[in-house]
């Protein structure tokens, strides 16, 4: 290398201690060669002492600083000790007491605070910032480390980015890490491609990898889980697990060993501790109970399980919708009553279907077809629709019908009974229904017997005997008859094609007409008696009266 010597100028300054400017050098010490390399300033007691001609451009202040310094060259050294043992390294900057001390062969470094990198040999392109940062790093390159005792245990870990107070504390090997945050990743080992952002974050985690944890204390007490996202304050806080996706403040604090599971919104799969494979979507989400369930999903603000159960392969969907049994699935909450609409959007029922096609109900059971044999036979109730299309029990044979829809129909003993007071027409053709009937048939009624029941004795006809009746005569009844062509008191022939037959008041009636006739056959006997008095009176006094004659004659 050229060498340059300019004028060499000595003021002694204290006992042992020299000022001079050799060459290109600036010298405020006692110099022990002539030639210590080029550009360099050295200030300090022991400052430089091992630098030969080959070191050149450095910037050495502080006591010792430097002291081992060789051929390295383009480093500044400042501070207490500060690069003590470098030898050959180039293109450092240490700032502060015994910043760098170990520092060998180490190149391209930033190490600023006390003891910044203290123990770096072999490590290049590191910027440590903050008493003890990176203190005990040996071989580790390309790390930033900033704040007060970040990363202080690394070693060999390479490509780590530690921000904030003992970040990265415990760091030893762990590669391509990074945490910001206070205590951020703080007992990070060996772990390798994690991200830890927030105050403790991934706090306890030292052997994990590939963990992506942001929010406070988020993945605090994990240690070996790998390949989670927690996202969000106490975010799988208490989780060593693996595989979890939690996005959302308290969204599975406490998992523990649970792996695999997907919680979105503050506060989902909070109560979770081992279950696995579990999806948890809203806010509060499986926040209570199941702590062991496996394979559920959740889905909904508040959806999950009923208190005290714990389901596997269950479904809960919707605010508020609880599940209780395994191999589930629940739409809604049990209040207010949910309604589920496929095909349409304002669902008029629990749950409607709408095919688009008149006819079509859009349900198909692949498992059940007319074809196969019924399970149960003999029954008299089946499923059928309204008029609106609900589903309804109705019944086929039986003495206890019911149609339309249950709510039209009440139980009374043995019995059904209308609950709207409804007439029942059994026809398609029943085209009369006059008011104050209940039944209308068509085709007629074949029955083995009929038992008519009235109301009260007012509508029998035993009032033809009353002392009180009026019997019309026969000669009235006789103008009746040829004016109406029917007797009096019964229906015509139009009047009962109109109105039909009341069976009971047919009866009545007809029996009426028969105590009538009967009326009319007494009347008949007493006059038909009175008159063969009147005839036996006339007999006597007719032959009487020929005896007279007969007496007469012969007296002549």
């Amino acid at each position: 290398m050229k060498k340059t010597y300019g004028f060499l100028v000595v003021a002694t300054l204290v006992s042992g201690l020299t000022y001079g400017q050799n060459g290109t050098n600036l010298v405020i010490r006692t110099p022990v060669t002539a030639t210590p390399g080029l550009y360099n300033t050295l200030l300090g007691i022991g400052t430089g002492l091992s630098i030969t001609t080959n070191g050149d451009d450095n910037t050495v202040v502080g006591y010792q600083a430097g002291n081992k310094l060789t051929s390295g060259y383009d480093n500044t050294y400042v501070g207490y000790q500060a690069g003590f043992s470098n030898n050959t390294g180039l293109s450092n900057t240490f700032l502060g007491h015994s910043s760098g001390y170990s520092n060998l062969t180490g190149s391209s470094n930033v190490f600023i605070g006390k003891e910044a990198g203290k123990s770096n040999t072999q490590g290049t392109t590191n910027v440590f910032v903050g008493a003890g940062a990176g203190s005990d790093n040996k071989s580790g390159n390309n790390n930033v480390f900033l704040g007060m005792n970040t990363g202080v245990t690394n070693e060999t870990g390479d490509n780590n980015t530690f921000l904030g107070r003992a970040a990265g504390y415990y760091n030893l090997s762990a590669s391509n890490n990074i945490a910001v945050g206070y205590q951020a990743g703080y007992n990070m080992s060996t772990g390798g491609n994690n991200i830890m952002i927030g105050v403790q974050a991934g706090n306890k985690t030292s052997l994990g990898t590939n963990n992506v944890f942001a929010g406070y204390q988020a993945g605090f007490n994990n240690i070996s889980g790998g390949s989670n996202l927690f996202l969000g304050a106490y975010a799988g806080a208490s989780s060593n697990g693996s595989y979890n996706l939690f996005i959302g403040n308290s969204s599975g604090q406490l998992t523990t060993s649970g792996a695999g599971n997907t919680f979105i919104g503050n506060g989902s799969g909070y109560a979770n501790g081992t279950g696995s494979n579990n999806t948890y979507i809203g806010n509060g989400a499986g926040f209570t109970g199941n702590a062991a369930g496996q394979s559920n999903t959740f889905i909904g603000q508040n959806a999950g399980v009923s208190s005290g159960a714990v389901v596997n392969n269950a479904t809960a969907i919707g605010a508020g919708a609880q599940v209780s049994a395994d191999n589930s699935i629940v739409l809604g909450a049990p209040s207010p009553i949910w309604k589920v609409g496929i095909g349409n959007t304002a669902p008029n029922n629990k749950l409607e279907i709408t095919h688009g096609t008149n006819g079509q109900s859009g349900l198909r059971f692949t498992n059940l077809k007319s074809t196969d044999a019924a399970s149960l036979t003999n029954q008299t109730k089946v499923l059928s629709v309204n008029s609106s299309g609900d589903v309804i029990l109705v019944s086929t044979n039986g003495s206890t019908r019911e149609g339309v829809a249950d709510s039209f129909w009440q139980r009374k003993g043995s019995f059904l009974q209308s609950t709207q007071n409804d007439a029942v027409i059994i026809g398609n053709n029943v085209a009369r229904t006059p008011s104050g009937y209940k039944l209308f048939v068509e085709e007629g009624i074949l029955t083995e017997k009929v038992k008519v029941a009235i109301k009260n004795s007012s509508e029998w006809s035993d009032y033809v005997f009353d002392d009180t009746y009026q019997l019309k005569g026969l000669s009235e009844v006789e103008r009746y008859v040829k004016a109406n062509r029917h007797l009096p008191g019964v229906p015509s022939a139009t009047d009962v094609v109109k109105q039909g037959i009341d069976v009971a008041k047919m009866d009545a009636t007809l029996l009426a007409k028969i105590e009538e006739l009967t009326l009319y056959s007494i009347k008949l006997e007493k006059d038909n008696r009175e008159q063969k008095a009147i005839n036996q009176q006339q007999q006597a006094q007719l032959d009487e009266l020929k005896q007279l004659v007969r007496q007469l004659l012969e007296k002549k």
